[in-house]
């Protein structure tokens, strides 16, 4: 009986340890993610960032003067330390976009098959590397010198600061490896986990197209620092790079959480923070008296203003009136961004044939062999961003025909003539508006009266976050010198200031 009852006690105890540790499984959660879901998270994540007018997270289209803030407008005069700007972007992207992305790689490289070919796991994994690439870009782009050698490995909780054109090349080297590991007569993630290319016919043959014009785009960046180097990167992308009719979209689905993020920061957020600004209206539209600064002296209203803004609310006749750069602006009082943008399920745009051409003209502009004219690609971009916003041929050709937009007429510097009309296309793109604005110094863009921090031009970097001087401050102390400070107005290595 003794033992009966021991055997009875022991049966009893690993019964109700069993039942404990099956309290301690979370059931809901799953215990293993795929690389495609890892991938899909991290884009979105990026998208998000790449795309968000908050003054919280990204602040670049404000800094380029496409938007003027109406309460909160410190940072719009260069304050990006209240809010942490410079953390938050750094966080985004090396935990939610970098890491993921790594990890995606690494779970696509053992993931079974399941009924897949060889070859379009390999191009599931150019595509993570095409994207981390980007990423990676992104972050150089804003930083300059950053953690990456022993970025991402908890093997180095203080990572040492790579050189950013060290880094660079590198990154280019490596698009390459991904452009040529892409089977285009294969498939690419499967559906569902591909919201920017997905729904094309042939995935692969836009992801390596995408991939050359990223690698041109790079390759153009450099051109001030080794030229030579720049020239043979742009004309191995050139013959590869988006055509007429391509586009590259973030597609965003109707519900939360997955909406257009400046669908989020304009309407969800249920906020009045933002109108459009006075340079940029002033710029699409014949005005007397002229501003302080012209960016643009027009005589026929650009076509695309009534698809970018709205009229003033209200006006009669109606009138379109932007708001002061780093001032308080009252929200009835000026333009608004055009609703059709602010829908939840507005795709956005990452890059465009518009951008292709714009770069071919800068790039035969450099004496780079890429086919062509400046004048015809500069045409071709022009042209090809105001039919997409959905004016008519006619108003194209009316807008084109005026001195100060026709190539030959328009401004004596090559630079001043592109880069006006970059800044005027790249609409809702702020990152793509700076990255132009730092190569070209165009179009002259003046800091507002109550610029603070010492800034007193528009920033060309991010500072280093906050949170490095305390948990790396060696590596930040080093890489702050190195740099020239941790300014907003130190140029970064690709960026050579001349005003």
């Amino acid at each position: 009986m003794k033992k009966l009852l021991i055997l009875i006690s022991a049966f009893l105890v690993m019964t109700a340890c069993t039942k404990l540790e099956d309290l301690n499984k979370n059931v809901k959660d799953f215990a293993v993610v795929s690389g495609e879901s890892l991938y899909n998270g991290a884009t979105r994540q990026f998208i998000n960032q790449l795309s968000s007018e908050s003054v919280n997270l990204n602040v670049t289209i404000m800094w380029m003067q496409h938007l003027a803030a109406t309460t909160y407008f410190d940072e719009t005069r260069y304050d990006m330390t209240t809010r942490g700007i410079p953390i938050n972007t750094s966080n985004a992207m090396y935990r939610l976009v970098l890491m993921n992305y790594k990890e995606a790689a690494r779970v696509l490289e053992t993931q079974p098959l399941a009924g897949i070919p060889q070859a379009q796991r390999d191009n599931q994994l150019a595509v993570v590397e095409i994207m981390t690439v980007f990423a990676w870009s992104y972050v150089v782009e804003n930083f300059g010198d950053m953690p990456y050698s022993q970025a991402l490995d908890f093997n180095y909780p203080t990572p040492v600061y790579d050189d950013g054109l060290t880094i660079y090349k590198d990154l280019i080297d490596r698009l390459t490896a991904a452009i040529n590991k892409l089977t285009l007569t294969e498939g690419c993630m499967p559906a569902g986990y591909d919201n920017i290319f997905g729904n094309e016919a042939n995935p692969a043959a836009m992801w390596y197209k995408f991939a050359n014009t990223l690698k041109m785009r790079m390759g153009l960046m450099l051109y001030d620092v080794d030229a030579n180097y720049s020239k043979s990167v742009v004309e191995a992308a050139a013959p590869n790079i988006f055509t007429d009719g391509d586009v590259m979209q973030m597609h965003y689905l109707a519900a939360s959480p997955n909406q257009n993020q400046q669908f989020v920061d304009f309407i969800a957020s249920g906020r009045d923070d933002y109108v459009v600004t006075s340079n940029l209206i002033d710029a699409m539209q014949p005005t007397t008296p002229a501003p302080e600064h012209p960016i643009l002296n027009v005589t026929v209203t650009d076509p695309r203003l009534k698809f970018y803004a709205i009229p003033v609310v209200g006006s009669n006749p109606p009138v379109y009136l932007g708001g002061a750069q780093g001032q308080s602006n009252g929200y009835p009082t000026f333009s608004h961004v055009n609703p059709v943008h602010l829908t939840p399920d507005r795709p956005w745009i990452i890059m465009d044939y518009t951008e292709a051409e714009f770069l071919l003209a800068e790039a035969v502009e450099r004496g780079f062999s890429v086919g062509g004219t400046a004048e015809g690609h500069y045409n071709n971009a022009v042209r090809s961003s105001i039919l997409f916003w959905g004016a008519t041929e006619a108003e194209a050709d009316a807008y084109m025909s005026q001195p100060s937009v026709a190539y030959a007429t328009a401004f004596t510097d090559w630079k001043q003539k592109i880069g006006t009309q970059a800044w005027l296309a790249y609409w809702l793109r702020g990152q793509t508006l700076w990255n132009s604005y730092r190569r070209l110094d165009y179009p002259r863009l003046f800091a507002p009266p109550e610029y603070l921090l010492e800034i007193d031009k528009v920033p060309v970097r991010l500072f280093y976050p906050v949170s490095e001087q305390t948990l790396n401050p060696d590596n930040y102390a080093d890489a702050s010198e190195k740099i020239g400070g941790d300014s907003a107005l130190t140029p970064l290595f690709f960026d050579k200031v001349i005003y």
